[in-house]
């Protein structure tokens, strides 16, 4: 086969897959580019991508899969049989993440990336067992290890001097740092934050070291099982390095499911390459063993020390509630928390915004069509099994595969650059992003030359290889939020989709005219997310986060001013703008939140009383107005109730409406320890002896039940002025009321 008897928009499109999928995986999303901190102290934008570059990189791969599949709808084999199914089973989830992204960002940006990997999903796997495709197959596989070395380089900066010089920072600054965030030296909030700072492991891009212990062991089953194939010596050994590097880091970062998995990996390879006859169902089996361990830990009780799968077992239980609650749209893909508040076990201590499990996430956010994109994952495993009987030699190309490979890690590894070069500040960290695109293009390169030069035995090696993986990547994935999270949601749906497009069996059957015409809607679909994607979406974030920026700025101006007076009304200023982009479509919920927020910072400047009362409505209005949204509607809530409580003070009563706001937090999260508290000292504001008490005493029961981490529960000084509190409420006649000299 000749490099010339590939179309060059064929190649291209590949290219952008890959492209779109690395990017995803070397860079740090946020949901919104500023006011994560308060911009009167921090008012620079976030490094790394927001929903408008998400989006972005979202239609670049569905471009490029669309393309695809067109070009496999004109040919004499058509899509195939593999990506017909699979379209036809996940176009119920697709149509539902659509309906629920239509009028949310959060939401919108979210299920853009789901969709994207879908599209590529379908768009690889009809490149099974096709000869024009094996250029593609191939720079594919070769791409998988060179992000993957890209990525542990950064693992390897983060724990000999990224993790350093992040603590030390955080030393340096932390009376800053605590108040840009609101949170107490002590609080819950902060002792959370250290311990996860103090822990020094590999996260890579994705922020979560099992996640990123999923892709390094994945990684290193595919490169190990084609480094003790046939090739050159060299070539091999620097495979095997790698390999052993990306365990290595997962080794050391501590991850129980990294080593789990890796296990795992090396079994299959094992029984895949004797041919074990049951090897095949294991394949199938393993994700939903994986499901039954979680469940039998959770069934166990919480006496055994290990926690990591018992709090599993607790989203898994919020996760069927949550289903059971709306089994027929779901909630979308950034509904999880909202329903998982109120569903939760009473021993769960964590408020998550994922199940950890791809088969539970996708239940909830899209109820019963979920089954759909769990029988295409479990299908792929499948059909990606190892099909190593002797047939027919593919052929061989000499040309295109390094080039592609090469290409395309090196495309995203200087997007991740373009991205992070705010945060570039050193000529260290420059050479280890420099150190990593270097050794992620010699991977790919190495690859490349192994499936060139030894193309029997790296086909058995590979095939075995992404059998194995993909089986690695959806049984570590109903642990972690491989298939949830932005960074590597494409990632995942590449590697269980590439095992398909590599052992899949050809079909000689002539496709029907419905089955092209079908397949050519699907791509037309995913051409038109794709424009729309472009040229709708991302201007109007782009728009939104270009407001946010300025009134971040004019806050942090005024601040420079040492004038109070100035930063309220700057404050005041930059939430109207904050609110009003908020409304822009797709709602932002999370900059109405924050106009709120900064509405009711200007209103405790001691401003006129007239103006902290019209400061005060125009933030309670502003998070009511994003109080549907399933992404916004805690958050929303509980800035309204804070604002209430504030107009209380301000006005010398309106107590009732702040009981109201309060208790609508609780509606939503009766957890809420700091939200009871609030309640008691509204309650005694009113008079009401018997609320007051029982408030507190809901506190406590809310504290008790954090049990299993001690961290976020109330210290024991805290508990013995909250229970002498309720002492003193006691002693008082009903009717008469107390003001204490500080809330508990």
């Amino acid at each position: 086969m000749n490099q010339s008897d590939l179309p060059l928009a064929d190649r291209i499109s590949m290219g952008a897959i890959l492209v779109a999928v690395g990017a995803r995986a070397m860079l740090a999303f946020a949901a919104i580019a500023v006011f994560d901190m308060d911009p009167a102290i921090e008012a620079a934008s976030f490094v790394g991508a927001v929903p408008a570059e998400s989006v972005l990189l979202d239609a670049l791969a569905l471009g490029g899969a669309s393309w695809l599949i067109v070009r496999r709808v004109l040919s004499p084999n058509g899509v195939g049989t593999f990506g017909v199914l699979a379209a036809l089973l996940s176009l119920a989830a697709i149509a539902l993440l659509v309906m629920h992204a239509c009028g949310d960002a959060e939401q919108l940006w979210r299920a853009s990336t789901w969709i994207a990997g879908v599209a590529l999903a379908i768009a690889v796997v009809s490149q099974a067992n096709v000869e024009s495709g094996v250029v593609l197959r191939r720079a594919a596989v070769a791409a998988l290890g060179g992000f993957a070395v890209v990525m542990a380089v950064r693992g390897l900066s983060q724990m000999s001097s990224e993790h350093f010089a992040m603590v030390r920072y955080y030393e340096e600054t932390k009376s800053s740092f605590l108040t840009a965030h609101g949170w107490l030296p002590e609080s819950s909030q902060a002792l959370a934050y250290e311990r996860r700072l103090l822990q020094n492991e590999a996260t890579g891009w994705f922020g979560f070291s099992n996640v990123f212990a999923t892709v390094a062991v994945a990684s290193a089953v595919l490169m190990g099982n084609m480094a003790i194939g046939r090739g050159s010596l060299a070539l091999r050994l620097w495979l095997g390095i790698a390999a052993f590097f990306c365990v290595a880091l997962v080794a050391l970062s501590g991850s129980k499911g990294g080593v789990a998995s890796l296990t795992i990996g090396l079994i299959l390879s094992v029984l895949l390459r004797r041919k074990v006859a049951w090897s095949s169902l294991l394949l199938v089996a393993l994700p939903l063993i994986a499901i039954g361990g979680v469940i039998a830990r959770g069934l166990a009780g919480s006496q055994w020390a290990e926690q990591s799968l018992l709090f599993r077992w607790y989203y898994l239980v919020g996760a069927a509630k949550t289903f059971v609650s709306d089994p027929w749209t779901g909630v979308g893909a950034a509904g999880f928390q909202r329903a998982f508040l109120q569903f939760r076990p009473q021993e769960c201590v964590e408020e998550v915004l994922s199940a950890h499990g791809a088969f539970a996430d996708w239940m909830i956010a899209v109820g019963l069509a979920g089954i759909g994109l769990i029988a295409v994952q479990l299908l792929f495993v499948w059909w990606g099994r190892p099909q190593l009987e002797s047939g027919t030699a593919a052929p061989n190309p000499r040309k295109g595969v390094a080039e592609l490979s090469v290409a395309s890690v090196v495309f995203a590894t200087v997007i991740s650059i373009a991205f992070e070069a705010p945060a570039i500040d050193s000529a260290a960290v420059l050479f280890w992003r420099l150190g990593g695109l270097a050794l992620g293009s010699a991977t790919a390169w190495v690859l490349a030359r192994i499936m060139a030069q030894s193309p029997e035995q790296s086909q058995k090696s590979i095939a075995i290889g992404l059998s194995a993986m993909s089986a690695v990547v959806l049984t570590h994935g109903q642990i972690d939020m491989v298939f949830w999270l932005p960074g590597s949601a494409m990632w995942g749906w590449l590697t269980i989709a590439l095992a398909v497009a590599w052992n899949g069996r050809r079909s000689a059957r002539v496709p029907r005219k419905s089955e092209k015409r079908f397949c050519a809607t699907i791509a037309g679909l995913f051409a038109a997310i794709a424009v729309t994607l472009v040229l709708v979406v991302r201007p109007a974030l782009v728009a939104q986060d270009n407001i946010a920026l300025s009134a971040a700025l004019l806050i942090n101006s005024e601040a420079q001013a040492n004038s109070t007076q100035r930063l309220a009304l700057a404050r005041a200023q930059a939430a109207h703008s904050l609110a009003d982009a908020a409304l822009m479509w797709p709602m932002r919920g999370a900059y109405a939140v924050c106009a709120a927020q900064q509405w009711l910072t200007a209103a405790s400047a001691d401003p006129s009383p007239a103006d902290a009362a019209e400061w005060l409505r125009a933030g309670r209005a502003s998070a009511s107005t994003v109080e549907h949204l399933d992404s916004a509607a805690f958050s929303a809530r509980l800035v309204q109730s804070t604002l209430a409580i504030r107009q209380a003070e301000i006005a010398g009563g309106e107590w009732q409406s702040a009981e109201s706001a309060i208790e609508a937090v609780l509606a939503l999260n009766a957890r809420h320890t700091e939200s009871w508290l609030r309640l008691g000292v509204v309650r005694e504001q009113m008079a009401d002896r018997v609320g007051a008490r029982a408030a507190l005493q809901g506190a406590l029961d809310a504290d008790a039940s954090f049990a299993l981490d001690p961290l976020r529960q109330f210290s024991v000084e805290r508990r013995s002025a909250i229970e002498g509190r309720m002492r003193a409420l006691e002693a008082l006649p009903q009717g008469q009321r107390s003001y204490p000299a500080e809330n508990p």
